[in-house]
């Protein structure tokens, strides 16, 4: 016979009706926004000071391609 002081681990009523695609969706929309505003501001502050640098351009544009071809990795559901 069971305690009734001790009750089982139950799931909370709100989290078993979060959709998981829609929250994990969120997520990357989430995501996506904080780098696409890392990438302005990183942008600007690389193009406004780093005029005296060589390296700004090519830094910008590395960042924007690695970045491109890891997000669409990502998505890819390339496995391996």
């Amino acid at each position: 016979m069971q305690d009734p002081a001790v009750q089982p681990f139950t799931v909370l009523d709100f989290i078993r009706f979060i959709d998981v695609g829609k929250a994990v969706s969120v997520a990357f929309a989430i995501l996506f926004i904080i780098w696409a505003l890392y990438t302005v501001i990183a942008g600007y502050h690389w193009l406004r000071y780093g005029h005296s640098s060589a390296v700004a351009i090519p830094a910008l544009i590395v960042h924007v391609v690695v970045s491109w071809l890891l997000a669409g990795y990502a998505v890819s559901g390339i496995i391996g």
